[in-house]
């Protein structure tokens, strides 16, 4: 009788957001280069427009839009949370391309276990939330 964790499927991360990373840099790239009429089809933010007040992420399509044209400090501006959020996933997808073609081995450190885990789910908590500020006190 085989373990159970031998049956188990594999969950790498790098496979997982590799996949999906992939999946919306090919979409974005799509509808900004192909079909830039596309995103004005895109639907507002229903929590501003039902309070006046930005979610978290109103911004992320403005500064999705500013990088693909090169400009950096127009993304950041859009949402900075957001801008940096797509310039590190842009910055994943080689190395998470290279794990998947079995080029370079996985980093696997163990630093994500408690005791830290649960204070960087906290700082990420407390980032979304100054950002959150900023984009209320920008008008966003």
């Amino acid at each position: 009788m085989g373990s159970l964790a031998a049956s188990a499927p594999r969950r790498d991360p790098e496979i997982i957001w590799g996949s999906v990373g992939t999946v919306l840099l090919s979409a974005a790239l799509a509808v900004v280069w192909l079909a830039p009429g596309m995103i004005g089809l895109l639907p507002r933010c229903m929590l501003k427009a039902a309070t006046g007040w930005p979610c978290p992420t109103c911004g992320l399509t403005r500064a999705a839009q500013a990088l693909a044209a090169g400009q950096p400090l127009e993304a950041l501006l859009s949402n900075p949370l957001a801008g940096l959020g797509v310039v590190a996933g842009l910055a994943y997808l080689p190395y998470a391309w290279l794990v998947m073609a079995g080029l370079v081995a996985p980093v696997r450190t163990g630093w994500l276990r408690p005791p830290l885990a649960p204070a960087l789910r906290w700082g990420a908590l407390g980032v979304v939330a100054l950002n959150w500020v900023f984009l209320a006190a920008a008008g966003r």
